[in-house]
């Protein structure tokens, strides 16, 4: 059996201590050749999907022990997990312990942001929204609804730099509630309350959307009507169950729509205006700023008649407003295209950036039907997803194609479920949006390119089928997270995760300095290191560091004298080396 560490169990001591690599004279930890050595790893890394060494030497397929099998699982559907989950993962197994997920009661975001409104009051309103995610992403029982939550808030992508959004914390609280709430429940209710959702309406423009006045030459805004189609739900080409696009007789792709239909598109969300604060007063077009609950119709400035949408589907005359809407959204979910054009991006952002065909085809069926001929029901979706044999085979560790690039922000959050972030006060209100680098810098950029409700457009941090130039568009694969990877974020995100490991985690607003628990390591670190990069292993690469790696592990810490400091040199190395930049 190949296995890609030591091949002693976690937990046994080690017979002996690995012997550093030659170094210079006085030249303490990592040594010139083994750095260079290793950031030219992470540099082929992240020009092709890092497949371990280990591997071809063994010359068979990666086999993981339960626990590193779990580790593994939860690395794709969470943002990761400490010893305890990791455990309670491997005796459970992870298709109950799924189902056990997907079960969880839902708690709402915006609740907990009206408690701090009465707490703290208004003054700082705008980072409640963030306090509240990241204790959630950082402790939450229910952690797949929360890693789903994340990834589905990138595919509907509002986002904060819009300005009238910025400062409403109690928006996107209500925006990322339909994540929660409907992460495992149907894509029909999802679409359908995003359409509606006023943050929505402010950002794509369909709130306070007028219909037509020809004499006026105004027509409806047809900026949400583009989207729906092109990003939250069929895409731009015909495709195949299998996701690949359908061809034409000069084999070019067919579009799924063109400029007629966005104008009639456009027609079905006019009308629209936020709900009056107080359900007593009077509904008047464009008065209210509720933009919390979901915008109502107002008659007179829907678009009337018969609406032609796609393939010749017509929505009827004579109906009201929101009827329209709900036969256009139940149109766009029963499209062929939904499933796999969905089921795709959530591989992605969850399992591997080039699934296969085959793989896709399974999840596409999955939307199709449940197996109690319910359409769209994401619990069964992500089922699909995470169980798939493609995503639980070990093999695949060994297939550079297979696997993603890791987003940076859930490597810093796994940092901090890995090893149980605390705090003094028990919070964790961050705040960590936008910094701005001066002017003449002449603009802003987050340390990361990355945080929640921050995407620099509707397209995301990153879009689905970036093709870097190099060994990955020669072999026709994608990697959406390395378009977020360039000379800023390189450094960037490095000096996060020193930080992370060495102190001051997260820097609450509240001045409660947030830090990793490190001391089991140090406990482990002070008796057996080769223990301590096996428990690193199998936290955060589960069990997949090849030779090669932990050898500049050794390299490194051997030669430390604290056990502290041995635990934050290995812990700071794995969390920048290839087999953690990319999860496989």
């Amino acid at each position: 059996m190949k296995t890609p560490h030591t091949g002693r169990p976690h937990g046994e001591p080690s017979p002996h201590l690995p012997e550093p690599s030659a170094r210079p004279a006085g030249e303490p930890g990592l040594n010139r050749r083994s750095f260079l050595a290793w950031t030219g790893a992470l540099g082929a890394s992240l020009g092709l999907p890092y497949a371990p060494a280990a591997a071809g030497a063994a010359g068979g397929a990666t086999v993981l022990r339960d626990r590193e099998a779990a580790s593994r699982f939860l690395a794709q559907c969470t943002f990761g997990g400490d010893l305890d989950l990791i455990d309670e993962v491997a005796r459970t197994g992870p298709e109950d312990w799924l189902d056990d997920q997907l079960a969880s009661p839902y708690s709402s975001a915006l609740a907990e942001v009206n408690l701090l409104l009465e707490e703290l009051g208004p003054e700082d309103s705008f980072r409640y929204f963030d306090w509240v995610w990241w204790d959630r992403a950082l402790t939450a029982p229910d952690a797949v609804r929360h890693r789903v939550a994340f990834a589905l808030s990138e595919i509907f992508v509002i986002s904060r730099n819009l300005d009238e959004l910025f400062d409403i914390s109690l928006a996107v609280a209500s925006f990322h509630d339909i994540f929660l709430r409907h992460a495992f429940g149907r894509f029909r209710d999802l679409l359908l309350e995003v359409a509606l959702h006023p943050a929505m309406g402010l950002y794509l423009s369909h709130l306070n959307n007028r219909r037509s006045d020809p004499s006026a030459n105004r027509f409806p805004d047809e900026n949400f009507a583009r989207e729906v189609m092109q990003l939250f739900s069929i895409g731009l080409f015909e495709l195949n169950p299998d996701g690949s696009e359908i061809l034409d007789g000069q084999g070019e792709p067919v579009a799924t729509y063109g400029n007629a239909e966005i104008t009639e598109m456009a027609k079905i969300f006019t009308g629209l205006t936020a709900a009056p604060e107080d359900p007593d007063e009077p509904l008047i077009f464009g008065a209210s700023e509720n933009f919390v609950d979901p915008m109502v119709m107002y008659e007179p400035e829907h678009e009337p008649g018969a609406k032609t949408l796609l393939n010749g589907f017509v929505v009827p005359a004579g109906q009201t407003g929101l009827e329209d809407i709900e036969m256009a959204i139940d149109h766009l979910v029963a499209h062929p295209n939904t499933g796999p054009f969905i089921g795709r991006q959530l591989i992605q952002r969850l399992v591997t950036s080039n699934p296969s065909g085959a793989y896709v085809s399974r999840v596409a069926a999955a939307f199709a039907d449940n197996g109690s001929g319910v359409r769209g029901d994401l619990g069964a979706v992500l089922r699909a997803v995470l169980l798939d044999p493609e995503a639980r085979d070990p093999s695949r560790i060994d297939d550079p194609t297979f696997g993603k690039v890791r987003e940076p922000i859930i490597r810093w959050i796994q940092l901090g479920r890995a090893f149980r972030a605390t705090s003094a006060s028990g919070q964790f209100r961050h705040y960590g949006g936008p910094v701005f680098l001066g002017e003449e810098d002449n603009g802003e950029l987050t340390p990361m390119a990355q945080y929640p409700y921050f995407a620099p457009s509707v397209f995301n941090f990153f879009s689905p089928t970036p093709q870097p130039a190099g060994a990955l568009s020669d072999a026709g694969l994608v990697a959406p997270e390395l378009e977020i990877i360039h000379s800023f974020t390189a450094m960037s995100t490095i000096n996060h995760f020193d930080r992370a490991i060495r102190g001051g985690f997260y820097l609450s607003d509240d001045g409660a300095e947030v830090s990793l628990d490190l001391s089991d390591e140090v406990d482990l670190a002070a008796v057996d290191p080769v223990a301590l990069v096996d428990r690193i292993d199998l936290l955060l690469t589960y069990g997949t560091l090849s030779e090669a790696t932990r050898q500049i592990l050794f390299d490194a810490i051997l030669p430390l004298s604290g056990a502290a400091e041995q635990v934050q040199m290995a812990l700071y190395l794995v969390s920048l080396c290839p087999e953690y930049a990319v999860q496989r």
